[in-house]
């Protein structure tokens, strides 16, 4: 079973080594922290790989519960870190909640979909109050990217789950509801980010700054980079971020085409086992649970990837297990612990 698993676990052993050098290379007083991330993450994923799956899944009601609490306590306790209150400071740690609630919720809203025997209009307001309540606490702190990332999830559940039809009327609802108030709900530097998405020369040194050094870090890597240590962008100052938002910018510019490439491949081999497992798997919370894994995956590399190429609005969201952020790769790493217990169920898995 084991040998099975052997070209997933080679990827993500690649997505790591790979992190671990760029980190190296643009940031290396942090190199030793991130390093400390990646062994508790296996750590992680191999005491998960002794849990009960079935059990996870059966306290979903109080995973979401605790997941509520972590973001009050993050309100009330939480560190002022550049005007934004995302993390508690642990002593040795700064855990930033709204990245460590995703699993968590991952396995709730899998759950609690499961058991409902029809989905109907009333359900699915009732799932999406539900849905609502962590992503209104993240967006007061504030934190777009995984307020995105948390709206994003339940909706696709639905969808993937039949309800398309209904999302899209909801969804034109909310729009013609919510845009009068648009100029209330967003920040100046939220309204900012998407008015540079649209035209980032519109303020080259300002707002669209970041966009503009990201795509020349990326087109200036070519077909095998500038080599480790030797990016301009990065090492030079002008990529800003370059070992979290844009760490993917880093990456291309000392690795290339051909880095780029291999690291697709190796989230490539990730997305293909988590469907695997969703094809594979007859229990409907079991194939829930798969999907979430694979939309938070899916979602996150997507915009990433999407703001450093310049094709998506900037948002502040991780590269999963490769930015650097000990609450990120920890997140991500409870999600491949899960994943792995999934396959446990698979007799063969084979990829």
């Amino acid at each position: 079973m084991q040998q099975n698993k052997g070209l997933l676990f080679s990827a993500l052993i690649l997505i790591e080594v790979l992190s671990l050098i760029t980190i190296w290379s643009t940031a290396p007083e942090l190199f030793m922290s991130q390093l400390a991330f990646v062994i508790v993450g296996i750590i992680v994923v191999y005491l998960l790989g002794k849990s009960d799956i079935f059990l996870l899944l059966s306290s979903g009601k109080t995973l979401y519960i605790i997941s509520l609490i972590l973001l009050i306590l993050t309100m009330l306790v939480g560190k002022n870190i550049r005007g934004s209150v995302r993390w508690i400071d642990l002593g040795f740690f700064n855990l930033q909640t709204s990245e460590i609630i995703k699993p968590l919720l991952a396995i709730y809203y899998s759950s609690y979909l499961a058991k409902l025997n029809k989905i109907d209009w009333k359900q699915i307001l009732i799932f999406l109050g539900i849905a609502s309540m962590p992503v209104i606490l993240i967006a007061i702190q504030p934190d777009l990217g995984s307020a995105l990332t948390l709206i994003f999830l339940p909706i696709a559940l639905l969808a993937v789950s039949g309800q398309l039809g209904k999302i899209l009327i909801l969804g034109t609802i909310f729009s013609v509801l919510v845009l009068p108030f648009e100029s209330k709900l967003f920040k100046p530097y939220q309204r900012q980010r998407i008015e540079t998405f649209i035209n980032p020369y519109s303020d080259p040194k300002g707002a669209g700054y970041n966009v503009i050094q990201a795509t020349i870090a990326v087109g200036s890597g070519k077909i095998i980079g500038k080599g480790v240590k030797l990016g301009t962008q990065s090492h030079l100052n002008f990529l800003p971020e370059r070992h979290t938002d844009f760490i993917f910018a880093s990456y291309v510019e000392e690795f290339g085409l051909v880095g780029s490439l291999a690291l697709f491949l190796s989230y490539i081999v990730l997305f293909r086992s988590c469907l695997y497992a969703v094809k594979r798997l007859r229990d409907n919370q079991q194939t829930l649970l798969s999907l979430s894994i694979f939309f938070l995956f899916l979602f996150q590399f997507l915009v990433n990837v999407g703001m450093n190429l310049g094709i998506m609005p900037v948002t502040g969201i991780t590269l999963p297990l490769f930015s650097y952020g000990g609450s990120s790769l920890l997140s991500f790493a409870i999600l491949v612990g899960l994943l792995n217990l999934q396959l446990d169920l698979i007799t063969p898995f084979e990829i």
